[in-house]
Formats: structure tokens, sequence, C-alpha cells
């Protein structure tokens, strides 16, 4: 069972997630639009979208929020800028409709769906954290849903403008947007774009493979602190007392680094079902209260685990142990 703080963060991350998100596609938009007033509009958002972001990441801060790998993919946008992603992805932007209008206004389309996804995450975490008692978290998520509403209405009156801009190229032939006169698209007719999108795709699989690698280093310190200069006898001293999950990013982490046969196969052996779903996070005091509910069979099974894990002396000696094992 997730604790008030656990189910916060939770929250937390999947906003600055959907905030990820939001900067990437705005950093495509701004890329395929014409200088003008819906492109300075575009960098304005972008430019409020990364504060919000590193407001969400001082709040996930202060609450020792660990990295979480489940969140990694939208952090390595942050570190590569959003560029390689938006370059990658700017011909597609460009085939959009025939017209400049068209593309501009279905990329503007998508952006008020990513915009509408923040607000929703804005929305849902300040109900949690209103329902949670977190007075800081939920004036923040407020004051962030204020900020994300603001954005969706402008969004949606850039969608009108540009509905309009439409009809009048497509019915009236008078085009506002002269498209290939965008950055973007003078630099597809290069020769060396296919290469140097290639390149920048490598590039982007390479953060992403370091920030993972950096992402189970940073848990695997959190669980064994010091590892890496533990031996291989420490190691497996501490494992025995780790949850499932906790070994399962220890194993990851050993095997894509040193690899020593001695603490995988340790890991091998604690390998196992919980009692029940949930047991590795719940304290003595939620697991004695679930004893009092379940069989003699599901009680004998946390004796079991608890034995080659943590090995707690509280739990066996409890008394609804105690009366199920002299039954």
């Amino acid at each position: 069972m997730a604790t008030v703080r656990e189910k916060v963060i939770q929250y937390l991350q999947d906003a600055r997630a959907a905030e990820y998100a939001l900067t990437t596609l705005l950093a495509v938009n701004i890329a395929v639009t014409p200088e003008g007033e819906d492109r300075r509009r575009l960098e304005s958002q972008r430019r409020r979208s990364r504060e919000r972001v590193s407001r969400v990441s001082d709040r996930l801060s202060e609450l020792g929020a660990r990295r979480s790998i489940r969140h990694l993919g939208m952090d390595v946008v942050r570190v590569t800028g959003g560029q390689a992603v938006a370059l990658a992805t700017i011909p597609v932007q460009l085939l959009r409709g025939p017209g400049g209008e068209e593309r501009v206004l279905k990329n503007a389309r998508d952006l008020c769906a990513a915009t509408a996804v923040v607000d929703a995450n804005y929305r849902a975490l300040a109900q949690i954290t209103r329902t949670c008692r977190d007075k800081i978290t939920e004036k923040l998520a407020v004051d962030l849903q204020a900020e994300s509403e603001e954005m969706l209405s402008e969004c949606y009156a850039s969608l009108d403008r540009l509905a309009e801009a439409v009809i009048s190229e497509e019915v009236d032939g008078e085009p506002v947007y002269q498209i290939g006169r965008i950055g973007a698209v003078q630099m597809l007719r290069l020769p060396q774009l296919g290469e140097s999108l290639h390149r920048l795709r490598d590039e982007a699989v390479d953060v992403l493979r370091f920030a993972r690698r950096g992402a189970v280093r940073q848990e695997a310190q959190s669980i064994i602190p010091d590892y890496d200069n533990l031996s291989v006898e420490q190691i497996r001293d501490r494992l025995a007392r780790l949850s499932q999950s906790e070994l399962s990013t220890v194993e990851a982490y050993e095997a894509a680094t040193l690899d020593r046969v001695p603490i995988l196969e340790a890991i091998g052996q604690l390998h196992g079902a919980e009692p029940w779903p949930g047991y590795d996070r719940m304290n003595v005091s939620e697991i004695r209260a679930r004893l009092r509910e379940v069989d003699e069979g599901q009680i004998r099974a946390v004796l079991d685990y608890e034995r080659g894990h943590k090995d707690r002396a509280s739990i066996p000696n409890a008394p609804e142990v105690q009366v199920a094992v002299a039954a």
C-alpha cells in the first residue's frame, strides 16, 4: 500500500512528464512555424512550460523523491533540450496538408491536446493533495493549473484564428503563411539532411541509454549505499533485507556493470513471490493487521518469506502468528 507521500510524488512525476512532452511538441511547432505572432506565442509558452517543470522538480526534491526509471523517457528530452526529437519529427509536421496554413493548424490542434493533458494532470494533482492535506503541494498544483488553463485558452484562440486562415487559403486563394520560407523547410532541402537526422536519432538513443544506466545506478546506490565500493560478501549480506523490487533494481545494475556471478546467484535465490501483493511495501503494523484476516497457509507463507528476507523478529513473535503456529 502506497503512503501519502509516495502518492503525491507519483502525481508530481506524472505532471512533470506531461510538461516534458509539451515542451518537446512546442519545440517542433516553433521549428515549423513562420516568424510572427504565432511563433512568438509558442516561444513564450515553451518558456513558461519549462518554468513549471522547474517548480515541480523543486517540490519533488523537497519531498526527497528518487529518480524514477518510469519517467526517464521524458527526462531525456530535458537532457537534449528537445532539439534532437524536434528535428527528427519536422518532416512529418511539414507533410501535413497542402498549404502552410493547414500544416500550422494541424500542429496547433496537437498542441491543444498536449496542453489539455498537462492541465488534467495538475487538476488531478490538486485533488490528490487536497485529499492528502498536503497544503504546500496543493497550492503549487492550483497555481500551475491556473497557468496551464491560461495556456490552453491561448491555444484554442490560436486554433480559431488558424482555422480562418485555412479557409482564406483553400477557398479564397489568399495564403498567409509561406511555408517554404521557414528555416526548417530550407534545411530539409540540404542533401546532408538524412545523415543529420540519423545522427540526431543516434545521439538521442545514446542519451537515453546513458540516462537509464545512470538512473539504475542511482537507485542501486540508494538501496545499498556505497554499492560500488563494497565487496561481494558485503553486498550479499545486505541482499536479504531487500524487497523484490529492490532486488530487481540491484540485479539490473549488477548485470549491466561488473556482472558478478555470486551476487546474481544470491539475488536469484532470494527472488520469489511475496505472501500477497504489496507485502514488501507494508510496515510491521500493517502486516500484523493483515495477518488477522488471512488463513493459516498465508501466515506460514509470511513466516517462510520473512526467514529468507528481512527476518524481522516482531512478525513471527506476533500473537496472530503464534496462535496459528500453535494450532
